[in-house]
């Protein structure tokens, strides 16, 4: 069976140490032969979040489900960096502690990247509250197969989506530690840069839990902290941008610059005219107006009803 890959499944731990069981159980039940799990607890070495925690994984710790501590909270992107230092496995793959595998997750997307010699996967999932109901729709990856599908065809790459050769994850430096918010995406980011071979399945291979009242979507930052990820993101993708061709990377710009004032506005904050013309212009140019024209009435009949109540 040696021939057959290990896969190591990353799970950072952080204060929800009454949803672990549940996750640890639906790797444990994967039907590929050869998983190890790798448990990463950040909620530091001592308190009481650790201790609850260790609490809840230590029936399970044995030769394929290994536990590690972090001496203190370092942030979600560094624990992951952290499982995969820790990690055997050819490939590796993610689970957050309150989301849940199907069994045949591991090793459906094992075989999508064998038969399609790829560097990254990209999976399909579907979302359930925290009472365990369904709630529809499923996220259904689009087909991606270039930077182009990834940067335009709005896929949703969270970290368990995502199956990668470990080699390759350590070559292109892991996830970016200084973000705790579209890490996942600029990992992809990242690989595209280094010429990876990647692929979606339009298959949910997952579970992802939606907490009641948040959406990672809606998470909320202070508004400096936006202007410090959207400067990460953009050096980040400077190189992607620079192997496009120059209308592509207008349509890119117009795209971020969109993003980034929509997040500016769910957080409140004070929206620069710069960014604004910036995004308005871009938008023209690309022939993406109308839908900036929808997006900001629908701001600013929001912005009115937030100021008569």
């Amino acid at each position: 069976m040696t021939d057959v890959p290990l896969v190591s499944v990353i799970i950072p731990m952080h204060g929800r140490s009454h949803f672990i069981e549940a996750a640890l159980r639906s790797v444990i039940a994967q039907t590929h032969p050869r998983v190890e799990t790798i448990l990463v607890d950040d909620n530091g070495e001592g308190s009481a979040n650790q201790l609850a925690t260790h609490e809840q994984v230590a029936p399970f710790l044995g030769p394929n489900v290994r536990y590690s501590a972090n001496p203190a909270n370092v942030g979600v992107s560094a624990t992951r960096n952290r499982g995969v230092e820790l990690a055997r496995g050819e490939y590796v793959t993610f689970l957050d502690d309150d989301d849940l595998y199907y069994e045949h997750k591991v090793a459906h997307q094992l075989q999508h990247m064998l038969d399609h010699k790829l560097d990254l996967s990209i999976c399909s999932f579907d979302r359930f509250d925290t009472d365990g109901e369904t709630q529809p729709p499923s996220a259904i990856q689009p087909p991606l197969t270039c930077a182009q599908d990834v940067l335009f065809g709005d896929p949703s790459p969270h970290a368990p989506t995502i199956m990668i050769e470990r080699a390759f994850f350590q070559r292109i430096g892991g996830f970016n530690e200084s973000l705790a918010y579209r890490e996942d995406l600029m990992l992809v980011t990242r690989a595209l840069i280094h010429g990876a071979a990647i692929g979606s399945i339009p298959e949910p291979l997952f579970n992802y839990r939606v907490h009641a009242g948040f959406q990672l979507s809606k998470k909320r930052f202070a508004c400096d902290e936006i202007d410090r990820i959207y400067a990460i993101i953009d050096e980040e993708e400077a190189e992607l941008r620079r192997q496009l061709p120059p209308a592509e990377r207008e349509r890119l710009l117009s795209v971020r610059h969109y993003k980034q004032l929509e997040v500016l506005f769910k957080n409140g904050c004070r929206i620069p005219f710069a960014l604004l013309a910036d995004t308005v212009k871009y938008a023209f140019k690309t022939g993406d107006h109308k839908q900036l024209v929808r997006g900001i009435s629908k701001y600013v009949r929001a912005a009115l009803r937030r100021n008569t109540h």
